[in-house]
């Protein structure tokens, strides 16, 4: 079985542009939990999940500082691109996205992108096809597959007995 027989077609995506508050709701409303934030020609810049918007609501302030110019001095230093801001104060989607992302195409087999999901902490795989997003495979789509005996049993361990 292929990811292309799980995943969901023509998922939710946003635009780099996109507010903040905006994807908060398509999430709530379509109970999922990231959105591909696409350019016009809907190749993937980015993801945004549930996560990288909850990483708004945590409070850094909390714990003891040692000092504010440190802390800004290794911010500025480690960020992997310079143009983002940090995810707390980004205002849009593309200032909050992921732009690292994991991602699968629609003939990867299902098991490989199981394990992609496990050996990641991932919730969900965008499903590329010339660069372009044309699905969205979640964990909610393999419990499916999961749900269906036989086609459930563990395919990697079928072929030990």
């Amino acid at each position: 079985m292929n990811v292309e027989q799980l995943m969901t077609r023509d998922p939710i995506t946003v635009a780099p542009q996109t507010p903040v508050a905006e994807i908060a709701r398509l999430l709530l409303e379509h109970r999922i939990n990231g959105v591909p934030v696409i350019d016009r020609e809907g190749r993937m810049l980015g993801i945004i999940t549930a996560g990288d918007l909850i990483y708004r609501a945590a409070d850094e302030t909390l714990g003891p500082r040692t000092s504010i110019w440190k802390e800004n001095f290794y911010k500025s230093v480690f960020r992997r691109h310079p143009e983002e801001t940090d995810k707390d104060q980004g205002r849009t989607a593309m200032e909050v996205m992921t732009r690292d992302v994991h991602s699968v195409e629609p003939h990867t087999d299902i098991v490989m992108a199981a394990q992609l999901l496990v050996d990641f902490d991932i919730v969900s795989l965008p499903v590329l096809q010339n660069g372009r997003v044309v699905g969205m495979l979640s964990r909610h789509d393999l419990l499916k597959w999961v749900a269906k005996p036989p086609e459930g049993a563990n395919l990697l361990k079928a072929g030990e007995e």
